[in-house]
């Protein structure tokens, strides 16, 4: 008997999709940060504020048949933007893979367009947006509502937020700086709520691997002592979401 749904068309699908949302993914990363609204007022050139129509708009083509320039003003469009499509058309496609087309594999694609846009800001603006983490922390109690297990979110979101807090007040008074944002510290509780309390000593030791490999790379190319934490924090709950077995090993 033949499936329902061909696991290749379920491929494409999701890689389409992803396209879609990364468009919609690197408006975000525009918009954002400059405190413009995200729904209303259509596109327009950052260079010439010439109105973009689909010509301009379709996810990874427009920017390859116009060369990487506005159409309108030639000046150059920044290459961001058909790699956060790409990226995300791939991390749809992973999700479909490991999830399939159930509610988990939809709230854990929503997340991913949340994550991208979070850690492209906080790599260009060094702010981790209060109104992602609003929008990710309440999916997660969605997604463990759809596992089955909302006491987990709750514990996970209180336990990872208080003791991100207190490494952040402690390495305040010990050394007179943070070692984590804010943000970082609102990040650790949504986290939790995505993965409960069983789930955070993966995320910690991924995470914090992560950082350590990016601080390294972040100062050798000038970027000073501090550095944006969000795209580690990102990667850490998206993988030990994507590979739950990874959590047993730090259990």
């Amino acid at each position: 008997m033949a499936e329902a749904f061909p696991p290749a068309l379920g491929i494409v699908a999701a890689a389409l999709l992803g396209l879609a949302f990364g468009s919609f993914a690197t408006l975000l990363v525009y918009r954002l940060p400059r405190g413009e609204p995200v729904i209303v007022g259509g596109s327009r050139c950052t260079a010439c504020g010439a109105a973009l129509g689909v010509r301009d708009l379709a996810p990874m083509v427009s920017w390859l048949v116009q060369r990487g320039r506005c159409r309108h003003c030639d000046a150059p469009v920044s290459a961001r933007y058909p790699l956060i499509e790409a990226l995300l058309a791939v991390l749809f496609v992973v999700v479909y893979l490991r999830a399939g087309a159930t509610l988990p594999g939809v709230l854990l694609a929503a997340l991913a367009v949340a994550l991208v846009t979070l850690a492209v800001i906080d790599l260009e603006v060094g702010l981790i947006p209060d109104r992602i983490l609003l929008f990710v922390a309440p999916l997660g109690l969605v997604y463990q509502l759809a596992e089955g297990d909302l006491v987990a979110a709750v514990a996970g979101g209180a336990f990872a937020g208080g003791l991100a807090y207190l490494v952040r007040f402690g390495f305040l008074r010990l050394r007179g700086r943070d070692a984590l944002g804010l943000g970082d510290v609102k990040f650790f509780a949504a986290a939790g709520v995505w993965l409960g309390p069983m789930g955070l000593p993966a995320f910690m030791v991924i995470s914090g691997l992560g950082g350590a490999v990016f601080a390294v790379l972040w100062r050798r190319r000038g970027g000073g002592l501090e550095f944006p934490f969000g795209p580690a924090l990102a990667v850490g709950l998206f993988v030990c979401l994507l590979f739950p077995e990874l959590t047993r090993l730090f259990v």
